[in-house]
Formats: structure tokens, sequence, C-alpha cells
């Protein structure tokens, strides 16, 4: 079996040694030789004609405008969707705090926020219920939590606030 590798070795050697010398002399690889009409190397290499050159002009500066390339009329300011609507996150110390407004959900499913602060606890079904709201609670801005945003308020009372 060894003998049949080394003659097929062998043969590989000797078909690629013969390879080197049949390229036509026609510019070949180098790219500094040029030809003549024979197919032989002329005696005096050419120059690249197209030169570069540097640019002209003014440089400018950065892209003015709207980053997102969205038209907009001079004086104008595009409405912001809701997720480019920062929500405010209130700094604060354990406290007692009171709020009214309208909860709105959070990103995770069964977290609520007004005014900045995740509601922890309280009522619910009246805090998703879309009415406006009364709540009371303690701030705890150190306790971990798996909504990812507002500080964490311990709601102690919710009430409904009638139109």
């Amino acid at each position: 079996m060894n003998r049949v590798l080394m003659a097929a070795a062998a043969t590989a050697v000797l078909l690629l040694a013969g390879c080197g010398n049949d390229v036509p002399t026609t510019g070949g690889d180098d790219p500094t030789e040029s030809s003549t009409a024979t197919g032989e190397p002329s005696d005096t290499p050419t120059s690249p004609t197209d030169e570069p050159s540097l640019p002209t002009g003014e440089p400018t500066g950065p892209p003015t405008g709207d980053p997102t390339g969205l038209p907009t009329d001079p004086g104008t300011t595009p409405e912001p969707t809701p997720s480019d609507t920062p929500v405010p996150q209130p700094t604060t110390t354990p406290g007692s705090v009171q709020l009214t407004g309208f909860p709105v959900p959070g990103v995770e499913s069964g977290c609520w926020l007004l005014d900045g602060y995740l509601l922890m606890g309280g009522d619910q079904e009246l805090i998703a219920s879309g009415r406006e709201v009364q709540v009371t609670g303690e701030a705890q801005p150190g306790v971990m939590t798996t909504c990812q945003q507002g500080t964490p308020l311990r709601v102690d009372s919710v009430v409904g606030i009638e139109p």
C-alpha cells in the first residue's frame, strides 16, 4: 500500500514541476511587464496614465438635519413617538408618597407605572381599570423588581377618582 502512495506522490510532484514554463508571454501576472504585438515583453515598462487627483473645493462639515432622514418643515418639531418619550425616573428617598393620575402599563406584563413610580401591591383591578386614581404608598428605591422601570412604590391604598 505504501508503494502505491509513494508512486502517486512522485507522479504529482513531476506533473507540478513541469507546469512552471507554460505561461504565455503576454504580460502574465507581472503588472510591470507590458507586451508587444508579438507577445514578447517590451523593453520599457509603461506607467499608469490615470493618476489620482487631489480633492478640490472647501471641506464640508458634518451632516445637518434630522438623523432619521425623515423630511421636516423648517421651524417645526416632529411629534415624539411613545418610544422616544422618556419616562421620568424620580430620585427619591424612602418615605410616604401620594400620587394622582392614570396608571400606564409597563414594558413587562403586570407592571403599572404612575408618574415614574412602579406600583407594587394595592388593588390591581382598580390600578389597571383605566380610571384616574389616587395612590398612597412608600417609595422603595432599593427594591429589586422584574419590571425593569420606575422607582418601586409599595402601595398602601388606591382610591378611584370619580369624574
